[in-house]
């Protein structure tokens, strides 16, 4: 009976082995959605070696693309880019695939290198993009969308929301929202304000406040007044120290006014 339990025991050991590093990871990205980045972090370490422990090297690529969007969102972008190169892209399918180059586009994107991200975007044909699921699609449009923007292409920009709205009008109402809004804030359109106003509304009632934080950060830049500006930055630098993400808080602090 022991012999056969044995014997059980190493036939199921490549699954339930190959179980961990996703658990993990399902986790750190739970972490990361409720603000959680120190825990998140920590789960995605432990996620990687149990990987590389797996000899599992599509999960080790989804899991290192995900610790690069961690590092991106906390502004540690040279962290994201050494992250990135370590992705085998040979051992991705087609979805860990477009997140590798959604990673890739946000990870410009934050650092104003637009031009690389529409070089990103251009690359990928339709025919990859078919067989892309619904939300990873319709995050890449909301990428490559900001980065038209910033280059003062209204009409690209417009043309790449409206079809993001066909892949994230039911899953990520807010995401659209706050690509929309900046979208018109690189444009100067008069409606960035309120749209960041409601991607606000859909982030708090969503339980995601690192995206409450971005958004109060860019609703200071966006305002017309003063007063109310520093109140969305020092509400913007408080959240974001209470996450620990010190260089998001400095970024939001440097706006604030110093006072005798």
């Amino acid at each position: 009976m022991v012999k056969r339990l044995f014997c059980i025991l190493l036939l199921l050991a490549p699954f339930l082995f190959a179980a961990e590093s996703k658990d993990l990871a399902f986790r750190a990205e739970k972490a990361m959605q409720a603000g959680k980045f120190a825990r998140s972090n920590s789960l995605y370490e432990r996620a990687l070696l149990s990987s590389r422990k797996e000899a599992d090297l599509s999960s080790e690529g989804r899991i290192l693309i995900a610790m690069a969007t961690l590092r991106t969102q906390s502004l540690d972008f040279k962290f994201a880019e050494g992250l990135l190169g370590q992705v085998r892209k040979e051992s991705l399918d087609t979805n860990s695939l477009a997140a590798l180059n959604l990673a890739r586009m946000e990870l410009f994107n934050g650092q104003e290198k637009f031009p690389e991200t529409i070089r990103v975007w251009n690359s990928l044909s339709k025919r990859f993009l078919d067989h892309v699921t619904d939300p990873l699609r319709g995050n890449l449009l909301c990428a490559a969308a900001v980065a038209f923007a910033a280059k003062g292409d209204r009409e690209s920009a417009m043309d790449l929301l409206e079809d993001a709205d066909d892949y994230l009008d039911d899953d990520a109402p807010g995401k659209l929202a706050f690509a929309a809004a900046r979208v018109e804030h690189l444009l100067g359109g008069s409606s960035a304000d309120s749209l960041y106003g409601v991607a606000l509304k859909y982030s708090i009632s969503s339980g995601r406040p690192y995206m409450s934080a971005t958004i109060l950060y860019y609703r200071g830049l966006c305002s017309k007044r003063s007063s109310i500006a520093e109140d969305y930055f020092v509400r913007s630098a408080n959240a974001f120290d209470l996450m620990g993400l010190t260089r998001n808080k400095e970024r939001s602090g440097s706006h604030i006014k110093k006072k005798n």
